[in-house]
């Protein structure tokens, strides 16, 4: 039987060829889009699934409140915690540390070739027990004892070309300086785990070094260790979460009532990590984020819905042309579970052949959708339950939802009525075939709106006066390894002396870190040093030298500079002279910039007095307001500024080199322009617009597809009526206006229920931004128009071919 019915889905395949055309292409295209998507969805969400012991790993975050106001959550931790936590919380079987490490190495086999690892941690022993990290040699007992190293497989190729890693010794001078011997190998870091490094160092050498090992505070005073903690299947992370808490008030309980906060500990479950970026302490790690995994979830439900409304208006408005079919196997005995069955076929028939079309398209679009996303998806993971269970649904989705109204439509045919030539059973489901044609395009203009506003959010961020001056300055990375003996505040002043004399550099300056690239000190708390600790404003800490001001051109509204201060002023024993925005001004109290100078300060329990106060500017991207900041002298940071005057860029930038290497033997030279840098924060949004516009133009492809099959169809059915107007003085404008007026309406009002849509979906994107574009009249005003546009072409075209047709064929038989 089911043999009968798929011969009779191919003979309608076949005999219908151009409706079958734009079925199969149509869905093979939301299906594209639709794979494409769940396979970026399930890479998203799948982060960090590999791990064996995944639902029993939680990385420590910590929320401080004050005032019942949540001065923020991190992920930053204290170095004293993972012993504090072992001995409080016996539901925890391992903790770990995690320490970002960005070091010069070099190896004995090549002594002479340095290398800069960014992609290094130091860890404790039990981070190779608790994540799935598998070896690739060397090390079987998983650990990693003071003095060795461990490498990924990338990075043992890098460092000992080709020769095996086991044994050899690794010269590393970052925190820790000292020589490592390789104990083993692992693979190559899987590229959906938010921790992503090729090479591990003891944390036990890490804190044997004078900054950690001197620690003020028995290690609680610095926040700047990522904490995982391993539970006992079943513990409940309620009742964890509270242990934890409980913990650090018992040890730092003195420190919270002097600053008039509380704190809440919990365990953020590893898969939740990649997803929830808002968090601080991401720096160092993959993020993503749960929006934009749900905004493309629906886009690409929209996209396969477009598809499957094409198929659903075909099949019902080819039904009068099907109803003698169906009148006859009625009348010859067929049932109405049969027909329904039987149509069910041909919709499945076609939605297996859309399938087999959308796997080979989404296996060519696989590249650039990678380049474009930044991530890694792969045939291979096609083989993978979740993604065989995405195509089993979307097949048997497509089926159903393509297939049944028809079946149901057709099968209810009554053999008396459509045998004697009348289809008028046909004429109720008109209204269904508009109404889902104005679905169709109100998600088109959705799109096509959506599209625009997020261009025109990213012009806005472009064109957004930041307050500072970028353009035209490289940032020169300070040297990490110094000659023994020299004194790095001295050795930096002679280099930033001999680039200043150099044609073609304006000015140089030192910051410890720069616009775009965060703060140094996250979470400061900052209050009138008379006021209680309670009202402490909650702030971020650089540090910049005399001549950082006037390079990036910020303005001074109040007191002075740092290149003003005197050496009594900054003396020993003087409270820490700082100059703040005006952002910390006003919300300190201060009734003016020029009343908030010369006021005493606590910021983090030091004692601090403001001697300047700067106009507000945009240290961060637009997605971040105006935040509370502070600024720090520093004589040496880890970035030079360089603002140069000539176009002649190469040449100058060689020179800056030539001199950095002959002062600073054994460091490598790496340079950036700000302004890039600093547009890098705004990748994911660019990632976000240009995928967002390719489907939305697939969207938009198939919805006119669809338009173009039914006005085909409409034609095709007036084909005698357009020959009689033709042959009564009819013109080919008035025809083609007669064919068209009715579909242009559709649209029309397609765009007016689109627009409270539109404005609501996108007001939930603009929610991310600081500073946003409005949604103007004008973007709706030319989306419609566009819509219209493309719909009226499409319209047109096929109006014009029944238009200009000759009469004398279509009423040849009257």
């Amino acid at each position: 039987m089911f043999k009968n019915y798929f011969k009779i889905a191919l003979r309608n395949l076949v005999h219908n060829k151009s409706f079958s055309s734009i079925n199969i292409i149509g869905l093979s295209i939301g299906m594209t889009c639709c794979l494409i998507i769940f396979q970026y969805v399930s890479f998203e969400s799948g982060f960090d699934s590999f791990h064996e012991k995944k639902d029993d790993l939680y990385r420590v975050t910590q929320t401080y409140v004050r005032k019942g106001e949540v001065m923020g959550t991190g992920a930053y931790t204290a170095q004293a915690l993972m012993t504090a936590l072992q001995e409080g919380v016996p539901e925890i079987v391992n903790v770990t540390r995690v320490h970002p490490e960005n070091a010069i190495v070099s190896s004995t086999v090549a002594p002479d070739r340095v290398f800069e690892e960014d992609r290094a941690l130091y860890v404790d022993a039990a981070f190779l027990q608790m994540f799935s990290f598998p070896m690739a040699s060397g090390n079987a007992g998983r650990d990693l004892r003071p003095g060795t190293v461990l490498l990924s497989e990338t990075a043992a190729r890098k460092y000992f070309d080709g020769l095996s890693a086991v044994g050899q010794t690794l010269e590393v001078t970052g925190n820790v300086e000292k020589s490592f011997t390789v104990s083993g190998v692992f693979r190559d870091v899987p590229s959906n785990s938010h921790l992503q490094f090729d090479m591990l160092l003891p944390m036990e050498d890490l804190l044997k070094t004078e900054d950690y090992a001197h620690e003020p505070e028995g290690g609680w005073s610095w926040n700047n260790f990522t904490t995982y903690i391993e539970l006992h299947p079943g513990a409940d992370r309620a009742v964890v979460d509270g242990k934890m808490t409980e913990v650090y008030i018992k040890h730092r309980g003195e420190f919270l009532r002097q600053q008039g906060a509380s704190a809440a500990f919990r365990g953020q479950p590893l898969s939740d990590i990649h997803l929830n970026s808002e968090i601080n302490g991401t720096d160092n790690i993959v993020t993503g984020s749960y929006k934009t995994v749900y905004f493309f979830l629906v886009i690409g439900l929209i996209t396969l819905v477009i598809a499957l409304v094409n198929y659903i208006n075909l099949a019902t408005a080819r039904a009068l042309n099907r109803s003698r079919e169906v009148g006859v196997r009625k009348a010859v005995g067929a049932k109405r579970q049969q027909l329904i069955i039987q149509f069910l076929c041909e919709s499945a028939f076609t939605n297996v052949c859309a399938l087999l079309i959308a796997l080979a398209l989404t296996s060519m679009l696989l590249p650039m959708v990678n380049s474009i996303a930044d991530v890694q998806l792969a045939v291979e993971q096609w083989l993978e339950p979740p993604f065989l269970l995405a195509i089993g649904a979307t097949l048997l989705s497509g089926t159903l939802l393509a297939g049944l109204y028809p079946a149901f439509v057709l099968s209810s045919f009554r053999p008396a009525t459509v045998l004697k030539g009348k289809g008028s059973s046909v004429s109720a489901h008109v209204w269904l075939r508009k109404g889902l044609v104005i679905t169709q395009f109100s998600a088109c203009i959705v799109l096509i709106a959506g599209t625009a506003i997020v261009y025109n959010q990213l012009d806005f961020m472009r064109s957004l006066d930041l307050g500072l001056k970028l353009e035209q300055v490289i940032a020169v990375q300070a040297p990490r390894v110094l000659s023994e003996g020299v004194d790095r505040p001295s050795a930096m002043q002679t280099f930033l002396t001999q680039i200043r004399e150099m044609p073609g550099v304006e000015q140089t300056a030192m910051s410890s870190t720069l616009p775009g690239k965060g703060f140094n000190w996250n979470g400061a708390s900052i209050r009138n040093a008379t006021e209680d600790p309670a009202a402490a404003l909650r702030g971020v800490a650089t540090y910049i030298d005399s001549a950082f001001a006037s390079l990036y051109g910020l303005q001074l509204v109040a007191g002075k500079d740092f290149s003003q201060i005197t050496l009594q002023e900054d003396g020993e024993g003087s409270p820490w002279l700082v100059i703040v925005n005006e952002t910390t001004s006003k919300n300190l109290g201060y009734a003016s910039a020029a009343s908030a100078v010369d006021e005493l300060l606590d910021i983090g329990g030091n004692e601090a007095r403001i001697i300047g106060v700067y106009r507000d500017f945009n240290w961060s991207s637009a997605h971040q307001a105006q935040q509370n900041i502070v600024f720090g002298r520093t004589p040496a940071g880890r970035e030079v500024s360089v603002r140069l005057a000539a176009r002649d860029y190469a040449v100058v930038i060689d020179k800056i080199q030539s001199v950095y290497t002959s002062m600073f033997p054994g460091n490598l030279f790496h340079y950036s322009f700000v302004d890039e840098t600093f547009d890098l924060q705004y990748r994911n949004d660019q990632r976000f617009a240009k995928l967002f516009s390719i489907f939305a133009g697939m969207a938009i492809f198939i919805a006119c597809l669809g338009l173009f099959g039914l006005v085909a169809f409409t034609a095709q059915q007036r084909t005698k009526e357009i020959g009689m107007r033709k042959v009564l003085g009819a013109s080919v404008t008035g025809i083609v206006a007669l064919l068209s007026k009715d579909f242009l309406k559709l649209v029309i009002v397609g765009f007016v229920l689109a627009v409270p849509v539109t404005i609501y979906i996108m007001n939930q994107w603009l929610a991310n931004f600081a500073y946003r574009t409005e949604i103007s009249i004008g973007t709706f005003v030319l989306s419609g128009a566009l819509a219209l546009l493309i719909a009226l072409l499409t319209v047109s075209w096929q109006s014009f071919k029944a238009a200009t047709a000759n009469p004398v064929k279509s009423l040849r038989s009257e």
